[in-house]
């Protein structure tokens, strides 16, 4: 039986096909692993590459290859594997047509335009309807952050930050993760009552900081049914040493922030008929009835 190719060989391939005189970095290298796996597959040319659905996409587990990430230069990361590409155990006219498979994957990387739309285009595969969502409030808050780190500017309102998190929330699966209610309706409140402070206090950067804690607990709970070629146990380890300690930590990151918002009293803007029809829009879309 002809050997599958794993993850050091398609790395291998990878960083000799790749032209450019800059670092493959590690974002670039769980995205590309994933197209060439679903190229592959498509060809009919099996390849040991797995992995699993975390928070900006899919994660392929190191761990156990050869494949390290370092330092480059320029202070970003560095994939790096010592695997020379003429020292592949393996037929050579698989090695080519995996080959050829990696230069039409990375063909497509650089006609894309970047990371940016390689992701979105493999958002497109996300398994849930609301990682496409958060994506798009994620993008949304990042940009504002960039442009103005510690408050939100004209360029966005705030109108649009609630339309977005609300179809967070609309799309959320609670069908398939009821357990995860409770966290979603806090992560919810938080986020609302950020946004209800009035300018001088808002902050982007606190956003984010709530939208990773909850997206954090959520996918996590993905991860573990979301995967290839992988166990729940491994997934787990992948994720962390605890992985359910992890979780209790990014729930406590919410519950203290909500405290902090329940001690200190926020300063709110006092238009009873937006804050009424906001806790209607909550109730509608979740079916939570506004804290009394």
């Amino acid at each position: 039986m002809t050997p599958d190719l794993g993850v050091d060989e398609i790395t291998t391939l990878l960083l000799d096909e790749r032209k450019y005189d800059s670092p493959l970095r590690e974002k670039e290298l769980h995205k590309l692993l994933y197209f060439i796996k679903q190229e592959l597959d498509e060809q009919g040319i099996n390849a040991n590459i797995p992995y699993y659905w975390y928070r900006y996409g899919t994660v392929t587990p190191l761990s156990g290859s050869l494949v390290s990430i370092g330092k480059a230069d320029d202070g970003g990361s560095e994939v790096v594997c010592p695997v020379e590409p003429d020292s592949i155990d393996a037929p050579v006219d698989q090695v080519e047509e995996t080959r050829s498979v990696v230069k039409e994957v990375l063909l497509r990387y650089y006609q894309i335009g970047g990371l940016q739309p390689l992701t979105d285009r493999m958002y497109e595969d996300a398994p849930y309807e609301v990682q496409r969502e958060f994506r798009q409030l994620d993008k949304q808050l990042r940009t504002a952050a960039d442009n103005h780190p510690d408050l939100l500017d004209d360029g966005y309102e705030k109108d649009d930050i609630r339309r977005s998190l609300s179809r967070v929330v609309k799309s959320f699966p609670t069908d398939e993760f009821p357990h995860l209610e409770s966290d979603l309706y806090l992560w919810y409140t938080v986020m609302s009552t950020e946004l209800d402070q009035i300018d001088q206090f808002y902050s982007v950067n606190e956003m984010l900081s709530l939208c990773n804690a909850f997206w954090t607990v959520f996918m996590i709970e993905v991860a573990q049914q979301e995967h290839s070629d992988l166990s729940v146990e491994e997934v787990r380890d992948a994720i962390s040493d605890d992985v359910d300690s992890y979780q209790k930590q990014m729930r406590a990151r919410l519950e203290n922030k909500e405290r902090e918002q329940t001690k200190f009293g926020a300063q709110l803007e006092r238009d009873d008929v937006v804050r009424d029809a906001q806790d209607a829009v909550a109730e509608a879309l979740v079916g939570f009835a506004p804290s009394q």
